[in-house]
C-alpha cells in the first residue's frame, strides 16, 4: 500500500510506503541492509541495533531524523528545480 501525500514529491513519499499485511523488518538507511530479525515494532517499542554492514547505531529517533531530512532535502531539490526552470525561460 502505498501512502500519497500530494505536498511531498514522489521520492519522498517513497519512504513513507507501507505494507500492512506483511513482517516488515528494520533496513539500515546508509547501506540498505536489511537486519535479519528486528521488526519496525520492534524500534517503534525502543529496540535498536547496529548495523552488521557499515556499523551505524540505529533507533527509531534517528530514523524519524532521516526520514525527515529526505523530505526536506527532496522539498527543497523541487524548489531549486522550479527556480532552474523558471530562469531558464527568462531573457536576459
Amino acid at each position: 500500500m502505498t501512502t500519497y501525500i500530494p505536498s511531498l514529491p514522489r521520492a519522498t513519499t517513497a519512504l513513507l510506503e507501507t505494507a500492512p499485511d506483511t513482517l516488515r523488518l528494520a533496513t539500515c538507511p546508509l547501506c540498505h541492509t536489511t537486519h535479519a530479525s528486528l521488526t519496525e515494532e520492534a524500534l517503534q517499542a525502543g529496540a535498536d541495533w547496529r548495523c552488521l554492514r557499515c556499523g551505524q547505531q540505529w533507533d527509531a529517533g534517528r530514523l524519524a531524523a532521516v526520514v525527515a531530512y529526505a523530505a526536506w532535502a527532496a522539498e527543497h531539490e523541487s524548489v531549486d528545480r522550479q527556480r532552474r526552470s523558471r530562469s531558464a525561460v527568462r531573457p536576459h
